[in-house]
Formats: structure tokens, C-alpha cells, sequence
């Protein structure tokens, strides 16, 4: 018996002993694993780069785009993987109920290791057995713009003050209308003036290019034309070719034109030398093609020779032209002219299906008539929304009308996403829009794909798409800039190939901006296609039976669970826009949402409660979180448990003072915090000049990551508080309100230690008895004056006497707003030799004094000027020479003279209750 209980426990021992072997075994590959893995979806990773940019034609497009997608699937599995381990061990601890708890997590974790690296392999495995990429396949090297398009993007948000419009532009170009300008002699110049043409795809560049390079009196005047169609896939040599041939008489064309582009290239210099010559460049790409280009165009040409390029992208234009003046922005088409010209093609169309009597009822059509329409053209007024203004959308979707009876209209527009991506009527504009998009760089697909989350028509905010960049690992780190300055370099690169359109501009730089709602469809189905996103609503894809998607939008409420449309353990972000079917408490709590990595809830057109985000700590991979004008009055504790969070908005809540927690947050870089005005404005008519402010917890300092940090209330705030302020060594926007003679000393203290890093800075006294005079920070007699090296916007809500002279002798300010300051002609005077000043705001009280003058060769890059609720203010004078760039003045609730207006060179004139003299 007893040798029988000695073999069991030896058996028991040997088999305890395996598997503890196993255990350690496991646990020590996970490291040798995380290596391996990394490694080889670093080494796949760049062989994406050819599935970008394999062309849809290839006999293995379609098995490449299903491993890449498996590529990407297998970095996703693994970034959760590391996370989940991260996680796990920063609740350390020495009690062996902790122990227990990560053994228990980081076990599954190796053997998700092990099944990763089993996963690798195959596709790795399969990529060789298929031959799908190959290392010697070319991969298009795209230029990085950020560093070239600094100044250029601000530029293309700039309106022309010389040539306004496309007809001022093209007497610019051909001056046949104007004898005095056409040449008569034979004048040489060194400098061949070239203009362009910049605007979306299909926005009509080619033809109006065209209708000069036809007319009648552009035959006549020019010995030699040459139209030349270059596309990103034209090489230097054919283009050369092909402009030898049109320069060559019928004989010499058919002969073949050999050499090398050196050689074409003197042959067309030979052939231009001394003559009046139109070159037309249409749909360039790049500067390197222009400078590859140019080098066949003559040094010296006769006066009068023209060159015209019509490009997508600005950089490219003004590259080409050398000077922003002669480049014109295309626009969209008006209300009107969109309405004129679709009417004027859907009649002219010679396949119309439209009877007599119908067509009789559709010229009698005017713009006004589509607010209330005849029931069989209640449509037109969608199309035109959808269209854009966008002309060959217009002139495409006419011929689709036009081939169709008006009773089919309604469906046909409905239907319009999807006939968009499929039906071959609309091709044509279908293959430029998705050329378009082919041709952004690896880096830029991506983050303007994500744009698709966005509703129709919405207007986008230029900060929340940055951010959720950031957020969503979208940018790519690059030597010597942030990730905000790369993100930031995106968003311009995107507006400079006219991807989207700025809708808000401020201080020379986009707030708002847009999608036109024929490209957001292109993007939708490419995302659906993809993998990427999917909106989930009353009228999409409630009924679509989604896969795995990284991105789920929710906006409106659909008849199906969400669970049954989208597999939620793959979604990265979570936006919603209207009131879902399902509660978002409900959603949040879900336990496969537990990857999301953003929460948006700032568009929910419905209020979110404090129930909706109780447990939103158990989204332990978040790093967005924006719950701007939600219905909460305090953040959950488990707000702490979120390891990975870098932005949290609360801006407009109802939350009065912040979680303690709040301060676990080591990776935090934003946190906006604020009342709503109704929460705490007595008065509820009288809007609040100043946000209201929240009050933070103790250890605020441990946010060493911390760059954004606003609106904070420091009233009651102890000194310890606020020294903690002064602790956060890359703190670049701070905004704080509560000032008062009793911590002003404290808080000057505070604002020396942080001056060096601040870009942003608002500043409010209490609104009892507070005042911004008191601040040691306003005097000029010191030994070591305070400086701000790198301020470049300031806000001042409160009674100051006088102009603090560090704001006077801030170079780099470019935006200044004063409210309840009480100032004076000096104070405002002191601020006139600011270099970069292009925004000046005085507000409530701000200014003083009966009279404001604008004196001669001041404020010399001003281009907008605000005045608001300044009752003393009576007259406001600009003196000849004055605001020379000042090209938007804001006058609200003010009753005033404006003397000098014939000065200004103003968009457009001043409000009413402004007498201009």
C-alpha cells in the first residue's frame, strides 16, 4: 500500500514538475516572441508599401489587398496583446492576490504570443508560396511636404487682392481684350511668365484651359501651341515626344523623334527660340515634373509667349508660377450657376427621357422654385447639395437624369452613393475622384480615409481630427517635430492637393473644413471595402452583414442590433453623432469593446448622461476621450484605471470640479475642462465674456506629459496649487481664471517658471473682485525682464490699467484679445510695431476712451479687427496708410463713426449701427 501511495506521488511529483517546466518555458519565449513578432511585421510592414501602390489592373491585386489585410489584422492582434500585458503590470504589488492576478493575465498572454508568431509565419509562408511581393518591386518614394508647405497652405486659404476672379485671371494670361498689353514688337524677355490653374478634380481646370487654348483671337497671336496631357504615369521622354510633334508641320511628324531627354529637350528649345508661343500643361502632379519640364523651355522668350498648367495641388501651382498672384484658386460653382448648368445639360441631352410637357414644366424651373417644388422635381434641390458645386458632377449626374424619366429621379438620388462606386454612367467622375485619392502618399491615405466617420455636409473641426489622429496611431514620426506639428503637416497637405475644403478661417490658419459629399461616398465604399469604418443608422448599413471594422460610427438608430451588423473585438473608435437604438451605456459596458481606443461623444445631437460613461474605466486601452457638451456632472473614479489616456475634453459640462483620479493620468498631454455659461452666468441673456472655469485636485504635477491645461478655476486654490502649475515643464496652452490681488503674487511666480514653453495664454480675473493690475508680471522696470519667447495668441479678461509691457515687446504674438481691460489710445498704440500681429480683439469694455485711431504704417500685418460692447466708444479712425492688410472689421453692438473706410481694402463693409464717414 505504502509503495503504491510513494509511485502515485512520485507520478504526481514527475507530472507537477512537467508542467511547471511548460510554464516556465512559456513564460520565458514571450520575450524571444514579442521580439520575433515585432520583427517580422516590421520587415512585412514595408512591403505594404507595394500593395499601396500595385495598381487595381494587376493580375495579383486581389490576393495582395487579402494579405495585407491579414498583415494588418496581425498588428492590430498584437499592439492589444502588448497592451493587455502593460496594463497588467502597472497594478503592481507584493500581495499574492496580485500575483495570482497577473499570472492569470500575463498566462494568456504568452499563449496569444505563441499564436501570433504561429500566425506570422503563415502569412509570411503564404506571401513566398504565392510570390505575391517581391523586395524588387518598385515602391513610389513620395517627397514628405511638411517642411515645404509652412507658409504655402496659409497662402492657399489667402483671397487674391489683385486677380479676385477667373476672368481677371485671364486677362492676366491673354490680354487680347486690352490692345495696350498685346504685343506688337518683337521684345525679348528673360522671365516667361507662367499661370495656373488650381482646384479639386473635376472642378473644370481642363476646360477652362481649353476655351483659351481655342479661341479665336489666341490662334491668331501665337505662331506655335501646344497642349500637353501630363499624368503621373507620363515619363519626361514621352511628354518631350510628344511636344516636338505638335511643334514639328505634318511631314516631320510622322517621322520618329530619338534621343535622349537631354537631346528632345534642345531639339524644343531649337524649335520655341524667338517665337510667340502657348504651352499648355494639363493635370501636372509634382514639381519634379515641372523641373524636369522646364528644362526644354527656351531662357529668352518673345514677349507675349504664355505658359498655362492646371494642377490639383497648390505648391505645384505656385512652384511653377513663382508668385501667388498669378495662381487662381478654381472655385465651386454657385447655387445659381450649379442650377443653370445642370438644367442646361439634362435639356441639351440628346438621349432625355423627359415627355413634352414635363420638360415645358422643367425650363419654367428657377432656383427660388426649388424651395417649393413641383412634386416631380422635389429632388433637384438634393442634387445639387450632393453635387457640390462640383462641375463634372454636375454635368455627369445630368446625363444620368437625362436617361432616365423624372418619376425615377427620387430613387436615382437616393440611390446615388452606391450608383457612384458602381454604375458605369458615372464613371467618369468615379475614376478621377478615386485617381485622386490613389495618388495621396502611403502616409496620407489612411488619415484621410478616417474623414469617411464624418457625416455628409458636416462641418469638420480641424483640432478634433489632429487629435484623433494622434490618438488613433495614425502619425508617423519625423525627425526634429512633434507628432502635433507631423499631424498638423497632414491636415495642410491634404487642403493643398484641394483633398478638402476650408470652411472656417482664422488667423491665417483652417478651423472647420469639409468634404465634398461625392468624394465622402468614394471614401465611404473604399472604407467599407477596406475594412476601415462603417456607419451604422436608419438609412446605412444597418442592413450589410460588417465584418471586422476598426472604426464604427453611429448616427441614428437602425433595426438590428449592433452586435448582429459589427463585430464589436476589432473596433479602434467609437463616434457617435445621432441617438442610437441602443443605449450607450449599454454599448460602453459591452466586454468586447474593450480595444476601442477612442470615444467621441462631442457630435451626439442627444444628451449624455452621467449613467452612459459609468463605466467607461473599463475601456483600458483608451487614449481619446471627448465628452464635450455632455450632461455630466462629475468624471467616474475609474477614470484613473485608463493608463493610455492622452486627451480628455470636458469643455461645456456641468462638472464644477475634477476627480482626484485625474492626476493618475501619466501620459495625459490635454485636458480641457469648463462650465457650460448657462451652469454659471446669473443672468442667462448676458453672454459671459470669459468660459467658466473647473478646479483641479492636488498632484497636478504629476502630469509631466501635460501640454494643454485649461480653463482652471485658482480662486479658492491654495499656493501649493498654483506653484504646481509651475512644474509642468511642456506646458504650451494654459488658460486660468480666479485671479485676484490675494494669489496674484503666486501666480506671476508661476508664469515666470512655464514662460519659456507657452504658446497659448488666457488670463481672467475674478469677476467680483478680481483684477489683472495687481500681477507683478505687468511692470517694466526689472532687472530681468519676463519674456515669452514663443506666445503667440493671449487672451485678457479682466481690469489691467495698462498694457502689460511683456505683450507689447512679444515678437512672435499673433492673436490678442482684451475684455473688461479698460484701456486707453496708448495701451492699444503700444501693440502697433508687433510684426506678426494679425488678430486684434477688443471686447466688453475693453477700451475706454471716446475715440480710437489707426495711424499710418501701423499694425502692418493686421487682417482682422474686432469691436464689440464698447459703449464709450464713439469714433474709429484709420489714417491714410494705416492697417495696410486689414481685410476683416467686426463691429458689434456698437453704435459708431467710421472715419477713413475709403482706406480699407475690406472684404466686405461693416455691420449696420456703423456710420461710415
Amino acid at each position: 500500500m505504502a509503495e503504491i501511495a510513494v509511485g502515485l506521488v512520485a507520478r504526481l511529483i514527475q507530472t507537477i514538475s512537467t508542467q511547471v517546466e511548460k510554464e516556465v518555458a512559456l513564460q520565458q519565449s514571450e520575450s524571444e516572441n514579442t521580439r520575433f513578432v515585432m520583427d517580422e511585421l516590421e520587415t512585412i510592414g514595408a512591403f505594404l508599401g507595394v500593395v499601396e501602390n500595385m495598381k487595381e489592373d494587376s493580375p495579383k491585386y486581389q490576393m495582395a489587398r487579402v494579405w495585407a489585410e491579414q498583415v494588418k489584422d496581425l498588428a492590430y492582434d498584437m499592439e492589444d496583446c502588448l497592451e493587455t500585458r502593460f496594463t497588467a503590470l502597472t497594478t503592481q504589488s507584493s500581495s499574492w492576490s496580485q500575483y495570482i492576478t497577473n499570472y492569470r493575465v500575463l498566462r494568456p498572454f504568452a499563449v496569444k504570443l505563441n499564436d501570433l508568431k504561429s500566425r506570422i509565419v503563415e502569412v509570411s509562408e503564404r506571401n513566398r508560396r504565392y510570390n505575391l511581393v517581391t523586395a524588387d518591386q518598385p515602391i513610389n518614394n513620395h517627397l514628405n511636404l511638411m517642411v515645404v508647405l509652412g507658409g504655402v497652405w496659409s497662402r492657399s486659404l489667402k483671397v487674391s487682392t489683385e486677380i479676385d476672379t477667373y476672368d481677371d485671371w485671364k486677362k492676366e494670361v491673354v490680354p487680347w481684350d486690352e490692345p495696350s498689353k498685346v504685343p506688337t514688337s518683337n521684345e525679348e524677355t528673360r522671365n516667361l511668365k507662367v499661370a495656373a490653374m488650381v482646384g479639386m478634380c473635376g472642378s473644370g481646370k481642363t476646360t477652362r484651359a481649353r476655351e483659351i487654348y481655342e479661341d479665336k483671337r489666341t490662334i491668331k497671336n501665337f505662331e506655335y501651341r501646344v497642349w500637353i496631357k501630363v499624368s503621373q504615369a507620363e515619363s519626361i521622354t514621352k511628354v518631350f515626344m510628344d511636344m516636338i510633334a505638335q511643334l514639328s508641320d505634318a511631314s516631320a511628324r510622322k517621322g520618329k523623334h530619338i534621343g535622349d531627354e537631354d537631346e528632345l529637350a534642345r531639339q524644343i528649345q531649337g524649335k520655341l527660340e524667338g517665337k510667340q508661343f502657348l504651352l499648355v500643361f494639363d493635370d501636372l502632379w509634382t514639381t519634379r515634373a515641372w523641373y524636369s519640364i522646364k528644362r526644354a523651355l527656351p531662357q529668352v522668350g518673345k514677349s507675349g509667349s504664355r505658359i498655362i498648367v492646371t494642377t490639383e495641388i497648390f505648391h505645384v501651382a505656385e512652384d511653377c508660377t513663382g508668385s501667388f498672384n498669378r495662381v487662381h484658386r478654381l472655385p465651386l460653382l454657385s447655387d445659381q450657376k450649379s442650377f443653370q448648368l445642370l438644367k442646361d445639360s439634362i435639356l441639351q441631352s440628346e438621349n432625355s427621357k423627359m415627355s413634352p410637357e414635363d420638360k415645358k414644366d422643367f425650363e419654367e424651373l428657377d432656383l427660388d422654385s426649388l424651395k417649393l417644388p413641383e412634386p416631380l422635381f422635389n429632388t433637384i434641390a438634393q442634387i445639387l447639395r450632393k453635387c457640390s458645386g462640383l462641375e463634372l458632377a454636375i454635368e455627369t449626374v445630368a446625363k444620368l437624369l437625362a436617361s432616365n424619366s423624372p418619376r425615377k429621379w427620387g430613387k436615382l438620388c437616393d440611390d446615388l452613393p452606391s450608383l457612384l462606386y458602381n454604375d458605369p454612367s458615372l464613371n467618369e467622375i468615379r475614376k478621377v475622384m478615386i485617381r485622386s485619392y490613389r495618388n495621396l502618399p502611403p502616409y496620407l491615405r489612411p488619415c484621410f480615409l478616417y474623414l469617411s466617420i464624418f457625416p455628409e455636409d458636416s462641418h469638420i473641426n480641424v483640432e478634433t481630427v489632429v487629435e484623433r489622429w494622434l490618438a488613433e496611431g495614425l502619425v508617423r514620426e519625423r525627425t526634429g517635430m512633434s507628432l502635433r506639428a507631423v499631424a498638423q503637416g497632414y491636415f495642410s497637405e491634404l487642403l493643398d492637393r484641394s483633398m478638402i475644403v476650408a470652411v472656417q478661417t482664422k488667423n491665417r490658419s483652417c478651423k472647420t473644413c469639409r468634404i465634398h459629399p461625392m468624394m465622402r461616398d468614394i471614401l465611404v465604399m473604399i472604407a467599407q471595402e477596406e475594412k476601415v469604418s462603417v456607419t451604422i443608422g436608419a438609412r446605412q448599413s444597418s442592413s450589410l452583414l460588417v465584418k471586422r471594422m476598426r472604426h464604427l460610427t453611429l448616427d441614428g438608430q437602425s433595426d438590428r442590433k449592433l452586435a448582429r451588423c459589427v463585430e464589436f473585438s476589432g473596433i479602434r473608435s467609437l463616434t457617435v453623432f445621432s441617438e442610437p437604438s441602443e443605449s450607450i451605456a449599454e454599448i460602453i459596458c459591452s466586454s468586447q469593446l474593450r480595444a476601442l481606443r477612442v470615444l467621441d461623444l462631442s457630435n451626439a445631437s442627444f444628451q449624455i448622461t452621467q449613467r452612459d460613461i459609468r463605466r467607461v474605466g473599463e475601456l483600458c486601452h483608451l487614449r481619446y476621450l471627448n465628452l464635450y457638451k455632455s450632461n455630466i456632472c462629475e468624471l467616474p473614479s475609474s477614470i484613473g484605471m485608463l493608463p493610455f489616456l492622452e486627451l480628455l475634453n470636458v469643455r461645456k459640462t456641468c462638472i464644477t470640479k475634477l476627480t482626484s483620479e485625474v492626476v493618475r493620468l501619466g501620459r495625459l498631454y490635454s485636458l480641457r475642462a469648463s462650465r457650460r455659461a448657462e451652469d454659471c452666468c446669473h443672468n442667462k441673456w448676458k453672454q459671459c465674456c470669459c468660459d467658466s472655469a473647473v478646479t483641479v485636485p492636488k498632484g497636478i504635477e504629476n502630469l509631466q506629459d501635460i501640454e494643454w491645461l485649461d480653463i482652471v478655476d485658482i480662486k479658492d486654490s491654495c499656493g501649493s496649487k498654483i506653484k504646481a502649475l509651475g512644474k509642468l515643464p511642456r506646458l504650451k496652452h494654459l488658460g486660468l481664471t480666479g485671479i485676484t490681488v490675494r494669489n496674484s503674487k503666486e501666480i506671476s511666480k508661476t508664469l515666470k517658471n512655464i514662460s519659456s514653453s507657452l504658446i497659448y495664454l488666457y488670463l481672467g480675473a475674478c469677476r467680483n473682485d478680481g483684477t489683472l493690475a495687481c500681477l507683478p508680471i505687468s511692470e517694466k522696470k526689472k532687472k530681468r525682464p519676463l519674456q515669452f519667447p514663443c506666445l503667440q495668441s493671449i487672451k485678457l479678461d479682466g481690469h489691467i490699467g495698462k498694457m502689460p509691457y511683456w505683450i507689447s515687446n512679444s515678437l512672435t504674438l499673433e492673436v490678442v484679445k482684451l475684455c473688461r481691460t479698460n484701456l486707453q489710445q496708448s495701451d492699444i498704440m503700444s501693440l502697433e510695431k508687433l510684426p506678426c500681429l494679425v488678430m486684434l480683439a477688443l471686447l466688453d469694455n475693453s477700451y475706454v476712451s471716446d475715440t480710437l485711431v489707426f495711424y499710418a504704417k501701423s499694425f502692418r500685418a493686421l487682417n482682422t479687427l474686432e469691436i464689440s460692447k464698447l459703449p464709450k466708444l464713439k469714433t474709429v479712425i484709420f489714417t491714410e496708410g494705416a492697417v495696410s492688410h486689414l481685410r476683416r472689421l467686426d463691429i458689434r453692438c456698437c453704435t459708431l463713426r467710421l472715419k477713413g473706410r475709403k482706406h480699407l481694402k475690406l472684404r466686405y463693409d461693416p455691420q449696420d449701427g456703423v456710420e461710415v464717414v
